[in-house]
């Protein structure tokens, strides 16, 4: 493939810059998809950077169904897009996503609106499909998983949430939110006790929307955002 990718400008945000460069090259038809990219070497070279801000490009670009990583291949543009890869919503939130707290405050946010829709629309059916997922989970989620499948794991929960807003606007953004999201999952440290307090977690939103008469205060919606950031952070 010939040399199309530019070196990138500023210091700031490299990673989000190569994402940019790569919507920018679909979107005008230089790249197609099916397409092989260049090595990491020569991605490198092209983009002007170190390993590092290409490999959070590569996983976020890889995240959202950008493109796919073929072991001993290369690295190639999806063939068929799924129906969020170009989202402009998911490219504006990468913009933002290396304010980690802000991303962790905005999630944890959005959940208590999902959560506060759910229990003004209360069933006993809704209830029961998220915990069957979270019944799943206490006997899938185990360390010595890879990292992609404990987040998807992960998610499962988070997913099934969603779909008991039975709201289209909310379902849509919150995909957009956990693709995002999803990469710096993978990224965390994942041990015995982080997967405890994942479970942890998931059971106490499953004890909030049980008890949908209790009040949601702002006390424990501060907990549950510094939890999210002692997760991610791997403390």
């Amino acid at each position: 493939m010939e040399h199309i990718f530019k070196p990138l400008k500023t210091t700031n945000n490299r990673s989000t810059e190569i994402v940019n460069q790569i919507k920018s090259n679909l979107l005008d038809g230089t790249l197609k998809p099916g397409d092989k990219l260049p090595t990491e070497a020569e991605l490198t070279e092209q983009f002007g950077v170190s390993r590092t801000p290409l490999r959070e490009a590569i996983k976020i670009l890889e995240a959202i169904g950008i493109i796919t990583i073929k072991r001993g291949s290369g690295m190639y543009i999806t063939k068929k897009f799924s129906h969020f890869s170009l989202n402009p919503l998911i490219f504006s939130l990468i913009m933002h996503s290396e304010k980690l707290d802000k991303l962790i405050e905005f999630r944890q946010h959005f959940e208590v609106m999902m959560i506060n829709i759910i229990r003004s629309n209360w069933s006993e059916e809704k209830i029961t499909s998220i915990t069957e997922v979270y019944d799943r989970q206490v006997k899938t989620l185990h360390p010595d998983l890879p990292p992609e499948k404990l987040a998807e794991i992960d998610l499962e929960f988070h997913y099934a949430v969603l779909e008991a807003t039975e709201n289209a606007f909310v379902i849509e953004i919150g995909k957009t939110i956990y693709e995002i999201y999803k990469p710096k999952m993978i990224e965390s440290k994942h041990s015995s006790a982080s997967i405890e307090k994942t479970l942890q977690a998931h059971k106490m939103y499953l004890d909030i929307l049980m008890n949908k008469d209790e009040p949601l205060t702002e006390d424990r919606i501060r907990k549950m955002i510094e939890y999210n950031r002692e997760w991610l952070s791997g403390e």
